[in-house]
This record gives C-alpha cells, structure tokens and sequence, in this order.
C-alpha cells in the first residue's frame, strides 16, 4: 500500500496523531466478486471492507440531489437563496438523523435497497438477505464528528451476523470529516466482553438510579478518539471518499467518524443488512421501528 500523507485531522476538536504508529489509510477491496470466503477471511482479519466505486457514482448523486432539495423545504436547515447542491448550512441545522426524509426519498432508496448492496450481501453471506428497515441519514454540519463506539450496543438484539453499510452521499474530502475505524479493534476480547455485550437500552429494575449503569449512556466508548488510540495502541484509518464508495464492518468494530472543518454540510447514509434466516433486532425493523424510545426499554435485575 502506498505511503499516505495526511494533513492535521481532528475529532472531537482534538488533532489525531499523525504517526504511521496511530493513523493510517484503509485498505482497498477490488472487486465484489470476488469469493465470498475470501470476503469474510478479510473481514475477520481487518475488521472491515472499503470497496472504492462499488456503487453507481450517477444513482448516488441523485439520491444526494435529492435528499438536498428536500432537506431545503425544512424551515432554516439549508441557507437561503444558495444552491440546494452546495449543502451550506442555515441558521436552524436540521436534526442529525433524517430517518423520515430518507423513507420520502426514492432515489436513496433505491441506492440502498436494490440492485447492487443486496446482491452483494446474498453473495457475502452466501444466502439471502434483509435489511433493517431503519434508515440512518446523517447530515454533519459544521463541527464535531461522531464519537468511538462499536454497533453491538445499539442493535445486539438479533443475529450477530449484522454488517453495517457505511455510503457517503457524494465526495468527501478530509475537511467534510468522513468515517475512520479502529484498525483490528474488533479483535480486542475484553472489549466485546466488556464494552461490547451491553445494550443502552436496558435499565435495572431497581428504583435506584445510582444503580443504574446505563442511566445516562449514550453507547460511546470514548469521548475522546486520540486518547483512545493511545490506549489501545491501534491506528485510526480514513482516507477521502467518493461517491459510489462503502465502508461496511461488523458489529464489534469500533468506529467514529473526523470533525467537519469544513463550511458545508456532510451527507451519509449507513444501514445494516444480515442474512434472512437469522432473527434481526426488533427495535430497527416494521412499518415503525421503536429505535431508542420507550417502547425499546428493558428492565434488568442489577
């Protein structure tokens, strides 16, 4: 792999350590036909896939146009009188996660749901497939990105055979601040064990508060990614993405994603499919999946 020179990255305001030691670019997987055995090998070696070009460039951009001018029609989400496509930010940002807008969308849709990402998945896990019906759409403004975490804490409800799509909705350069993952971070035993097998949506059936270890836990790992390279003495991977690409890895890998230091907006949508034979996290499928809510909270005896 050739020698990657990266500019000052930052995530959650703090500059990472630029070091071959602590950072480093993902690893390139040509090719989606290739043998699926082959396939998960790598998963389970690095943690992760990054398929450059996987998917149509033009259908992205459309999905991206059109999740755009809709994400203008919300009251100050975008600036006014400026280019929808631009993606400048207004004085009301929108919510983070546009599930609702993605479901309104059809050429979103379609990039996530038909043709190649269910082809590809039948032909990685070698039967067929389904998807959560959960859309995360994410639009980043200005700022912080995403803090570590791994997805078991979120979804570890159904099969652990669960792999997460990571899809940039158009270019991203380092300052629009795309995903990074914790190079072999799905390997570290006592952080599946530990970190990895709880869930943030249970809660002890103790009135006592104090005794609660979720109360309050929004799931992350860390709050700050430089300090948890230097601990668990993994590099961060990233690099610049175009639109077509996907990043996908499975539930026990930790991942965030780079500070946007840039004046626009920053469009992704990640989703998860696994194999259809095996149960899936009832709080991200149906007609209106529960997510974090109410309805998603189960009591333990602590």
């Amino acid at each position: 792999m050739p020698a990657i020179t990266f500019p000052e990255l930052r995530a959650q305001g703090s500059p990472l350590d630029a070091s071959p030691a602590a950072l480093g670019p993902l690893r390139r997987s040509e090719g989606t036909d290739v043998d699926p055995v082959e396939l998960r090998q790598r998963v389970t070696e690095d943690g992760y896939l990054y398929l450059p070009g996987m998917l149509d460039r033009s259908a992205v951009l459309a999905a991206r146009q059109d999740v755009l001018c809709r994400l203008a029609a919300v009251d100050g989400a975008l600036a006014a009188d400026t280019d929808p496509e631009a993606g400048i930010p207004g004085s009301r940002p929108a919510t983070r996660i546009l599930s609702d807008l993605a479901l309104a969308s059809p050429p979103l849709q379609r990039v996530l749901y038909d043709g190649r990402l269910p082809a590809f998945y039948t032909h990685f896990f070698g039967e067929n497939v389904r998807h959560f019906d959960f859309t995360w759409l994410r639009a980043v403004y200005p700022g912080t990105g995403t803090l570590p975490h791994g997805d078991s804490v979120f979804m570890n409800r159904g099969t652990p055979h669960l792999m997460t799509v990571w899809i940039p909705l158009g270019d991203v350069s380092f300052d629009l601040g795309g995903l990074m993952i914790l190079e072999k971070s799905h390997r570290l035993d006592n952080i599946r064990r530990e970190y990895g097998s709880r869930d943030v949506d249970t809660y002890c059936a103790s009135d006592d508060e104090s005794a609660n270890e979720n109360a309050g836990w929004t799931g992350y790992i860390s709050e700050n990614p430089a300090q948890l390279q230097r601990e668990l003495g993994l590099r961060w991977l990233t690099g610049e993405f175009t639109a077509g690409d996907v990043v996908t890895f499975p539930i026990h890998t930790l991942h965030a994603s780079l500070d946007n230091t840039s004046a626009c907006i920053r469009l992704s949508a990640d989703i998860r499919y696994q194999p259809a034979s095996e149960p899936a996290d009832p709080r991200w499928i149906g007609p209106e999946p529960t997510a974090h809510g109410p309805l998603s909270k189960q009591a333990m005896i602590c």
